[in-house]
C-alpha cells in the first residue's frame, strides 16, 4: 500500500522526497520542495479518500531543523536503529527521518545490525542535562557521540520540545521541577539561551575542553 501511494504522488508530480508517509497520513516537510499543492492534494484524495494530507506549519519547522542535523550527519544507505516503543519522540523521529529513506536511501531498523543509533534528545533535554549537571556539581558536556553500541544520532538535536507539544497535542516532562524551574529564569532574561548553550556544549566536545 505505502509503495503504491508514493508511485501514485510520484505520478501527479509531488516530491515524495519532501513527505513523511506514515499509516494513513501523508505529513508535508516542506511545502515549496514537495510541490504537493492543493490541486494535487484534491487529485489524491479522489483516489484514496481514507488517507489524510497534513500541512502542519510546526511540523515543517520541526523537519526543517531535523534537516539542518541530518545534512552532515547522514551517508548514503546507512542502517539506522530506531527504538520500539509508544514514547511520542520515537514516533517523531520514525516521521521526520521516513523520507530520508528516499533522500538518501537510508534503512530504518529495530536492530540487530545498524550503523547509527536514533537518540530521541530535544533541545530541551539536552540543555536541562547539563543545567542538571551544573546544580550538582557535575562537569558540563555535551550529549555522548557513541558507546559500545555505535554512534549516536540526534536529529531532534535543535527541536525545541514545545514544538513537537504542539505538533501531538499532548505534554513532554523533560527533568524534574528544579531544573524546569532554572529553564524558565535562563527563558525569561535570555530568550535565546537554549541555543546559545548548545553552541557551547558543540565548543566543548570540537574543542576537547573538558
Amino acid at each position: 500500500m505505502k509503495d503504491e501511494v508514493l508511485r501514485f504522488l510520484s505520478r501527479i508530480g509531488v516530491d515524495v522526497r519532501f513527505v513523511s508517509v506514515v499509516d494513513d497520513s501523508i505529513l508535508i516537510n516542506n511545502l515549496r520542495f514537495s510541490r504537493f499543492s492543493r490541486k494535487r492534494e484534491e487529485l489524491f484524495k479522489k483516489h484514496y479518500p481514507s488517507m489524510k494530507v497534513v500541512r502542519s506549519k510546526i511540523f515543517q519547522m520541526i523537519c526543517s531543523r531535523v534537516s539542518s542535523i541530518l545534512s552532515s550527519e547522514l551517508e548514503p544507505h546507512q542502517r539506522i536503529l530506531i527504538e520500539e516503543g509508544d514514547d511520542p519522540l520515537l514516533y517523531t523521529l520514525y516521521v521526520v527521518l521516513e523520507p530520508y529513506t528516499r533522500k538518501y536511501g537510508v534503512r530504518l531498523v529495530t536492530g540487530p545490525r545498524f550503523d547509527l543509533i536514533a537518540c530521541p534528545l530535544t533541545l530541551d533535554h539536552i540543555i536541562a542535562d547539563a543545567i542538571e549537571k551544573m546544580i550538582n556539581g557535575e562537569v558540563i558536556t555535551g550529549p555522548p557521540r557513541g558507546a559500545d553500541r555505535g554512534r549516536f544520532l540526534y536529529p531532534l538535536l535543535r527541536v525545541p520540545v514545545a514544538w513537537i507539544e504542539s505538533w501531538l497535542g499532548i505534554k513532554i516532562k523533560i527533568k524534574d521541577d528544579l531544573v524546569q524551574e532554572f529553564i524558565g529564569f535562563f527563558d525569561e532574561i535570555f530568550p535565546q539561551f537554549r541555543e546559545n548553550m548548545l553552541k557551547s556544549l558543540d565548543y566543548i566536545q570540537e574543542q576537547s575542553v573538558i
